[in-house]
């Protein structure tokens, strides 16, 4: 039977009472405009207060009754099998994550943040409080440092400045929402790392969180080297529509598929291969199709590339977007009508290589799709190094490396299909 709050009302029913009230701060913060007066006094004093009431109850009710305390884990565990202590933590719980709602409405207004912009925070921090507080700080983080840089009006990159120059120039004028994007998630590792340290469950044969972890580490680096590649396709893509395009399909693909991959791991179920049920093969295909259009929306970038001057730095942007459609989407697509990453072997992750878990008993698809994805950093990265270079030379040494990646993905592919380990 639950302890009783009061000779008519229990845990349950106080339970049930304390859920909307919270929602109705939500729903104030998230969903009513900044110039109501009233809107910040429900979220931030009327409801918190109405929680602490009932907390400051539960506590002189329930506090010389309950076992237990907070000199260690187990002491913890014990005291919150009292019904009284448990609800007063969840009110506690409720009360303060609202309260860190409204400072970080606070601090978005005064840093101009929008209130639609801040949405997500303010989601996050309903369900998950301190990570919530985590995202919105790094958001606030990269839009103070994107406004503090100097406004330049669009322009074609001066490809004599030399490597650290020139990256310089282009981190200076880089698209901060794709920027915003990699940070993201990166600011996720930090927390599933933790999962995975606390987390012992296992899916074929490898902790369930090593996978959010790379493919959260894979898009940060990839959302960012398109934010640096956008300025640097010159005045020409700075304006038009296929910059618009290419970053609303990042920022989309990149919030669903690390939705879906973490909501998948904290389950314990696969979130690629996977057609369990009509939600999650639909989902499968809608990862797939987000996937594809990752691929080809810097086709438009590559496309303007060539309106720059004949050189190292126009080539290697040219390249990275070939090679990222030619190995990275052709060997994904491949990858996912295989049905598996495995080719031979023991099929599974037990066995493979840490972390990254390529076989190491089989062929894996995995390797060949990963160089082909990456390309595109790689041939920037080349591409800032030889951009001072004399124009032909410049191209010969971009066309040849990018013919040597080519080669080593195939033929990593064709071990693969072979069914033959790398390592």
């Amino acid at each position: 039977m639950p302890e009783p709050v009061a000779a008519i009302l229990s845990a349950p029913a106080l339970f049930e009472a304390s859920g909307p009230a919270a929602m109705l701060g939500w729903l104030a913060l998230a969903a009513l405009p900044r110039r109501i007066a009233w809107r910040r006094t429900l979220a931030g004093i009327v409801a918190p207060l109405l929680l602490a009431v009932a907390y400051a109850g539960l506590i002189a009710a329930g506090w010389s009754r309950a076992e237990g305390g907070f000199d260690s884990f187990e002491a913890v565990k014990l005291l919150f099998t009292s019904d009284l202590a448990l609800l007063a933590g969840w009110l506690h719980y409720l009360a303060f994550d609202l309260l860190i709602g409204c400072h970080i409405d606070e601090r978005a207004e005064r840093a101009g943040i929008s209130r639609l912009a801040v949405l997500p925070a303010f989601v996050l921090t309903f369900l998950f409080g301190p990570a919530g507080w985590l995202l919105y700080r790094v958001q606030e983080w990269l839009t103070l440092k994107s406004r503090a840089r100097r406004e330049a009006e669009p322009a074609d990159p001066d490809a004599t400045l030399g490597a650290v120059a020139l990256a310089r120039w282009a981190l200076a004028r880089a698209d901060r929402t794709l920027l915003l994007t990699a940070a993201a998630n990166l600011a996720l590792v930090p927390p599933l790392v933790v999962a995975a340290l606390v987390d012992d469950r296992t899916l074929d044969g490898a902790n369930i969180w090593i996978k959010p972890i790379k493919f959260a580490v894979s898009l940060s680096i990839y959302a960012a080297g398109l934010g640096l590649m956008a300025p640097l396709a010159g005045a020409a893509f700075a304006g038009s529509r296929a910059r618009s395009w290419l970053v609303r399909i990042v920022v989309a693909a990149s919030a669903i598929e690390m939705f879906w991959i973490i909501l998948q791991a904290a389950r314990g179920t696969r979130s690629h291969f996977n057609e369990a049920s009509p939600f999650e093969q639909a989902m499968y295909g809608v990862m797939g199709l987000f996937a594809v259009a990752v691929v080809l929306a810097p086709l438009g970038l590559g496309l303007k590339a060539l309106r720059l001057p004949a050189g190292g730095l126009r080539s290697a942007l040219v390249a990275a977007v070939l090679l990222n459609v030619l190995l990275g989407g052709v060997f994904g697509v491949w990858l996912s009508r295989n049905n598996s990453h495995f080719i031979g072997g023991d099929g599974t992750d037990a066995s493979a290589l840490p972390f990254v878990g390529w076989s190491t008993t089989g062929g894996d698809l995995r390797i060949a799709h990963f160089l082909g994805l990456h390309a595109m950093q790689v041939m920037l990265g080349l591409g800032l190094l030889v951009a001072a270079w004399r124009p032909r030379a410049g191209s010969v040494a971009v066309w040849l490396a990018a013919a040597g990646w080519t080669a080593a993905t195939v033929w990593l592919a064709v071990l693969a299909l072979q069914g033959k380990p790398v390592f």
